[in-house]
């Protein structure tokens, strides 16, 4: 996405803002193909301006109140997609079971802006550089997604299935996150960005850690996350964590195939992955 664009106003479009989940999805089938969902409106307002979408009809969900809620069950932590990224840092049910996720939503956008970018607009959006996505998938969340024929679930992992682009049809919509939590969550999330005045990712990596359960997520270096678990990474309880550390940033240098963009070079995301990927082990396990 370029942030050089010469637009400065938004194309002509209806707004939409439903009150209840039913007439959103209504709305959606009414527009088909013609209309976007607006949960934080950051990322598609910015497309919009850019010319590179023009929806007839937008359609604000923020209102709706059963999206906005965060809950702990017997299945796990639900999350609802228009729960923004200040409340993902604010709720103690987040920060203290969560961790990575509430330091995901730490970098999405500036403080201000955290106070309106959504969870689930944030990764319906499938571009690279969003955080909630390889924070999700690191945990082997679920997404609930709903149309007028009903709801289907499908891993976090299967969201992104090319370059801003995703498997929602033109009629479904998330409307919530299930992430399988249980005692003992150890997990981070780090990211480096690039020195300009707009910041956007370069290399982002989530770990999880659960007794002997260990997945890596590597983000922004290509059009989808890449997902490691420990039997990926040749992962060895018995030996050093310097060891497991030195041997899985290797196996990860060797099977990412980062993109090159004006953001950075293919062998400097490469780099940075394994790197990035050390680090975020090493804090997670504890190491010195």
């Amino acid at each position: 996405m370029s942030f050089t664009t010469p637009y400065f106003t938004l194309p002509k479009f209806t707004y939409l803002k439903p009150k209840k989940l039913e007439d959103a999805l209504s709305l959606l089938r009414q527009y088909r193909g013609k209309a976007k969902i607006m949960a934080g409106g950051i990322m598609l307002i910015n497309l919009m301006k850019e010319r590179k979408i023009s929806p007839e009809y937008v359609i604000d969900i923020k209102g709706i109140e059963e999206l906005k809620k965060i809950s702990k069950t017997e299945n796990g932590i639900k999350i609802g997609s228009a729960v923004t990224a200040i409340e993902l840092q604010s709720y103690q049910i987040i920060r203290d079971n969560l961790p990575a996720l509430a330091k995901a939503a730490s970098y999405m956008g500036d403080r201000t802006l955290q106070h309106t970018v959504t969870i689930g607009g944030n990764i319906s959006v499938g571009m690279p550089s969003t955080d909630g996505l390889p924070a999700l998938m690191s945990m082997d969340s679920l997404l609930t997604i709903k149309s007028l024929d009903g709801e289907r679930t499908i891993p976090a992992s299967e969201l992104v299935i090319g370059f801003g682009r995703t498997s929602l049809k033109d009629d479904e919509m998330i409307t919530e996150i299930v992430v399988p939590y249980s005692r003992g969550f150890k997990g981070t999330y780090l990211k480096l960005i690039n020195a300009s005045e707009v910041a956007i990712a370069t290399v982002a990596v989530s770990v999880l850690l659960k007794e002997k359960k260990l997945t890596v997520v590597i983000g922004a270096i290509a059009p989808r996350p890449y997902y490691f678990d420990h039997k990926s990474l040749q992962w060895n309880w018995e030996a050093s964590l310097s060891e497991n550390i030195k041997n899985a940033s290797e196996i990860i240098g060797s099977s990412v195939k980062p993109m090159s963009d004006a953001v950075a070079g293919s062998e400097y995301r490469k780099e940075v992955s394994k790197v990035l990927a050390a680090r975020a082990l090493k804090e997670v396990f504890g190491g010195a």
